[in-house]
């Protein structure tokens, strides 16, 4: 994972996370790595781990059993949610980005009608 300067280390380990969450890698109720795991794969401080769990543990999007590990929360309202908001956040820039372009959004919605009639991805 490559990190960048504009945002905080911790936030973007949860963007990471929900992602994976969102395409399928994390499934619901999987344990994810361990604090210290993870720390070390990164190759960041653990306390920067531990505010990235707390942080997901305040969202329900995960829940840490003591002794036994973090998991993926089971609860499929937070997936749908979230995927949403991942969705929600696409359009969003894209439309902004077109609009930029100085297209007016008939030709937008066009435009997208098209790409999902010829069924690409």
């Amino acid at each position: 994972m490559e990190f960048n300067q504009k945002e905080p280390i911790y936030a973007q380990i949860i963007d990471d996370i929900k992602i994976k969450f969102i395409n399928g890698t994390y499934r619901p109720g999987q344990e994810i790595p361990s604090r210290r795991e993870l720390a070390k794969e990164l190759g960041v401080n653990p306390n920067t781990i531990q505010r990235a769990y707390r942080e997901m543990e305040d969202m329900n999007l995960i829940v840490t059993a003591r002794g036994q590990g973090s998991f993926m929360t089971n609860d499929l309202y937070v997936l749908d949610t979230l995927r949403e908001e991942a969705m929600n956040h696409a359009v969003s820039q894209s439309v902004e980005l077109l609009r930029s372009f100085g297209k007016p959004d008939e030709e937008i919605l066009d435009a997208i009608r098209r790409y999902l009639a010829r069924g690409s991805s």
